[in-house]
């Protein structure tokens, strides 16, 4: 007899080929299974880890959902406790299971109601300083069923058509502009990434509003605004109705949007903003384990 688990777990990306498995490289699923095989806990050459959202290689996550099939003697016998202190003891310290909870047998990991991302914009090569009112009226622009065509690396047979929940300012504690924060039931590929793009030629005024509303209305007319960086964007937040109990409360981000140098100090700078992003992560997995 198997049990089906679902955990909960962030990860660093940078040190990632993504989450997804693939050969001869580093990803966090291919992380996970490592564990289980060491543990004896799955068979070698098998695939069992189960993402509930994909990630490209440098997204952090701070938070997926993951589920795989464990027999229920073990889980009988160790318990939530032990799932999350063995896997942890295997896996490098850039990913943090902090959360396992037994599922129905048919729980399917793929189907959330809504995924949250964060896309620090102030940490872009030349962001200007932005008011949050001009932030909120560009974001408006994306909120709403659209065809994200020019927004995407598109797929063939997936569908660029997406309902975009929220998509709003994310400011620091004094009201300064960190980036965005965009909810959607479902993404496509690079969407957050191209419409980060979209955003910074607005801000540069190297594109209009006009320009902007008139890709996502005539997808048919092929733009190309650009793809931002991968390693400033985070999975933050997944709501799913069957695993409700396993997602953590909320957790404060303690980032300052102070103004981005110019110059030869913008690398030193990028290096202080990626160690506050991962110092938030490592901090919001301290406080889950808890």
């Amino acid at each position: 007899m198997v049990v089906r688990l679902a955990i909960a777990l962030g990860y660093l990306g940078r040190d990632f080929s993504g989450s997804q498995v693939q050969p001869r490289v580093r990803t966090v699923q291919g992380e996970l299974e490592a564990a289980l095989i060491t543990l004896t806990w799955c068979a070698e050459g098998t695939h069992p880890v189960s993402f509930c959202s994909r990630t490209d290689a440098g997204v952090d996550a701070h938070m997926n959902i993951a589920s795989f099939d464990l027999a229920e003697s073990i889980w009988e016998k160790v318990g939530e406790y032990g799932v999350i202190t063995a896997l942890n003891d295997q896996i490098g310290t850039d990913v943090r299971v902090f959360a396992a909870h037994r599922m129905a047998p048919d729980f399917r990991t793929r189907n959330a109601v809504s995924r949250s991302y964060l896309y620090r914009l102030q940490a872009m090569q030349g962001w200007p300083t932005v008011s949050q009112e001009a932030l909120a009226v560009w974001c408006d622009i994306f909120v709403g069923e659209h065809d994200f065509l020019n927004f995407c690396r598109p797929i063939e047979g997936r569908q660029t058509i997406k309902r975009v929940l929220v998509c709003k300012p994310w400011l620091d504690a004094e009201g300064g502009v960190l980036g965005f924060e965009i909810e959607a039931e479902g993404f496509v590929w690079n969407q957050v990434r191209r419409i980060a793009s979209a955003i910074l030629g607005l801000a540069q005024d190297r594109l209009s509003i006009e320009e902007v509303k008139r890709a996502l209305s005539q997808p048919e007319v092929t733009v190309n605004f650009g793809r931002s960086e991968a390693e400033w964007l985070t999975l933050w937040s997944i709501h799913h109705a069957e695993a409700s109990g396993l997602v953590p409360d909320g957790f404060d981000i303690p980032l300052i949007a102070e103004e981005q140098p110019r110059g030869r100090r913008y690398p030193l700078w990028m290096g202080k903003a990626r160690n506050e992003q991962d110092i938030l992560h490592r901090s919001a997995w301290l406080h889950y384990l808890s």
